[in-house]
């Protein structure tokens, strides 16, 4: 179980797990309501189950933290599992359950409902409207309202610090999605063995939504997910885990002698009322991924003509600026530089006054120096494409000194174990030229050793950039990510380093480049297909795309690839689902590697090569080195 460092919290929690463990006659029992409600946002009336604590009629002037807690597949808000008599009461669990926690403790827990029927009055058990997006309806969209609902109606806090989310398997899924998207109104969210998975947002363009990758979204929230021993989705817990446990500091897991549902629910609830006591504090610097094209966060308002599937990416966000992007997917997938972006910062200004802004281009180099004045409201507007942005702020000319990007230098990627030497590249983007500078890096991670931590940054130009490096080593061989905080001038910013380990050259290694081959899809199914464009003979030519595939057992599996050479444009991503296999709404990934045009011929590219076997629910992951070799292009006599 890897837990929050804080050993006051765990303490508190300790103490408040027993008192909601405390014998039932002790106490009067939960209150439990089933009501209803008009919606507008799905103009329909939806259902909840709200569990109120035995004293609410009675204490008139008292007033409750909320858990909203999102039930599972084929479950309502008060229909249980089909398998089992479920966990809102009863004997289930030893009579751990929600009504036996709110029974002893001072707080509410709503149940909603997530009912999606596709035609009027159908019992369809596929709840929230996700993998597949098959109706207008959007529960994120919803969440807010059903807040406003239930502050409206009963006696909550009705802030963030005293909200959380709560929720299993898909509404576990839901219950990490949902904080994730708000953390502006919720302050810790729970996770019992939800799928890692979906897709999701509009029915037009659904995008792929996976945990594993938007661990930034929850900067200022409490984390803690519950995995089962025999749960079917426990691989894909420890896969996600390994990001999150680097990368989340608040985050906490454990794992139950169980199979799939909610054991523990007592000690999880108990988890949340801790962090109702002690609330993280909004992030000075906070990021937000969404895939929605419009989407409100932190007081922010972001609108855009995107119409395919992606993700809108703001980063180091607050009062001196912040970066946008808008991706296919996350980390690194194709920039849509089409797109138009209408960016409404928080009300962080003073209405009336100008201020000098600084925006920078990333992609093309190009820097623009304007002023604006604040709107009645302390806001300013930006629009943007798509694009690579960097933008400063500043109510006066004044150096603004930001972390731009990263990369490995002497290597395509990292090696976990291995002295590493990493180049920043800094970003003065602001209206002066900032003097020498002193940069600081640090890990929360103890077994990163960094050579220098601190150094001096030479003076550098308005809208300029310069790099530094910093040589460091990961004392841990199976350590898959990095976070590093980089300070300049009393300002952090993060950087995750992915970390691959130390392994050998795979075999028997196919190029695909427009080559049919017998391949595994869907986990379990033989298909000849074709993969990649080109010629179609194998090798590896400038202007290509290629797809790596290994041979096993009558076919190939294709690859999912990193690396950052200059030859290979690595932004193009298939995903190959094995939801009829597992069940769990997973997907394995298959990079397409582009081939530079001016790539020269006899150049080795390498590339980092994963991939996972079937067998479920314990999946095997493969790991190895791929060099492939860049081929003359071929002349064809005339009449050819």
């Amino acid at each position: 179980m890897a837990l929050h460092p804080d050993s006051a919290f765990r303490a508190l929690a300790a103490l408040l797990l027993l008192a909601g463990a405390a014998p039932a006659q002790e106490t009067r029992e939960a209150a439990i309501r089933d009501l209803t409600f008009q919606s507008e946002v799905f103009n329909e009336q939806r259902n909840f189950r709200i569990f109120l604590p035995p004293n609410y009629d009675l204490a008139k002037d008292k007033r409750y933290p909320v858990i909203y807690f999102f039930h599972g597949h084929g479950e309502r808000h008060n229909r249980p599992p089909r398998s089992n008599p479920g966990y809102d009461s009863g004997p289930v669990y030893g009579g751990d359950n929600i009504a036996a926690f709110v029974s002893r403790n001072d707080v509410i827990v709503v149940k909603w409902d997530g009912a999606n029927p596709r035609t009027p009055g159908e019992d369809y058990i596929r709840p929230y409207n996700i993998s597949p997006v098959e109706t207008n309806r959007q529960f994120p969209l919803y969440f807010p309202e059903l807040v406003r609902h239930i502050d409206s109606r009963f006696r909550t806090i009705a802030d963030r610090d005293h909200r959380a989310t709560a929720g299993l398997s898909m509404g576990g899924f839901m219950s990490f999605w949902i904080a994730g998207k708000y953390p502006h109104l919720v302050g810790s969210a729970s996770n019992f063995m939800g799928s890692s998975e979906f897709f999701t947002g509009p029915r037009e363009f659904p995008t792929e939504y996976r945990h594993d990758e938007m661990y930034r979204n929850y900067e200022g929230l409490r984390t803690r997910i519950v995995t089962g021993s025999s749960d079917f989705i426990r691989w894909y817990h420890r896969r996600m885990n390994l990001i999150w446990d680097y990368t989340r500091l608040p985050h906490e897991h454990e794992e139950f002698d169980s199979g799939h549902g909610t054991p523990g629910m007592a000690k999880t609830l108990a988890f949340h009322m801790e962090a109702f006591r002690n609330p993280l504090p909004k992030p000075s610097l906070w990021h937000h991924a969404d895939v929605y094209p419009d989407f409100d966060v932190w007081g922010w308002s972001v609108k855009s003509d995107r119409r395919t599937p992606g993700y809108t990416f703001l980063e180091n966000a607050g009062a001196a600026g912040f970066r946008s992007s808008v991706r296919e997917w996350l980390p690194g997938g194709k920039i849509l530089s089409s797109v138009t972006l209408e960016i409404e910062t928080d009300a962080l200004y003073n209405p009336g006054r100008s201020y000098y802004i600084t925006r920078v281009n990333l992609d093309s180099g190009k820097v623009d120096q304007l002023r604006q004045t604040a709107g009645a409201a302390g806001k300013l507007h930006f629009t943007l494409s798509g694009g690579l942005h960097e933008i400063g702020i500043a109510e006066s000319p004044s150096p603004i000194l930001a972390v731009a990007g990263w990369k490995i230098a002497g290597a395509s990627w990292a090696t976990a174990g291995k002295p590493v030497r990493l180049h920043l590249t800094l970003l003065n983007k602001g209206a002066r030229a900032a003097r020498q500078s002193q940069l600081a890096v640090s890990s929360p991670n103890p077994k990163v050793k960094i050579q220098k931590d601190s150094l001096f940054v030479a003076p550098i130009g308005a809208g300029r950039r310069a790099d530094v490096h910093l040589d460091l080593t990961v004392e841990d061989p199976k350590r898959e990510i990095v976070l590093l905080r980089v300070r300049l001038n009393e300002v952090e910013f993060p950087v995750e380093i992915p970390m691959f380990p130390d392994s050998p050259e795979l075999a028997g290694v196919q190029i695909l480049d427009g080559k049919s081959l017998p391949l595994w899809q869907r986990a379990v199914m033989k298909t000849e297909q074709v993969l990649g464009s080109g010629n179609g003979d194998g090798i590896a030519q400038a202007g290509e795309t290629i797809a790596i595939a290994i041979p096993g057992d009558d076919a190939h599996r294709v690859v999912e690839l990193f690396s950052s050479h200059p030859c290979v444009d690595l932004t193009q991503r298939l995903s190959d689902p094995w939801a009829a296999y597992d069940h769990v709404g997973a997907t394995a990934k298959i990079s397409l590697a582009r081939i530079n045009d001016t790539c020269a011929a006899g150049q080795e590219i390498p590339f980092f090569a994963r991939y996972q076997l079937p067998d479920k629910p314990e999946h095997i992951l493969r790991q190895g080195v791929v060099k492939v070799r860049i081929a003359p292009a071929k002349v064809f006599p005339p009449g050819r």
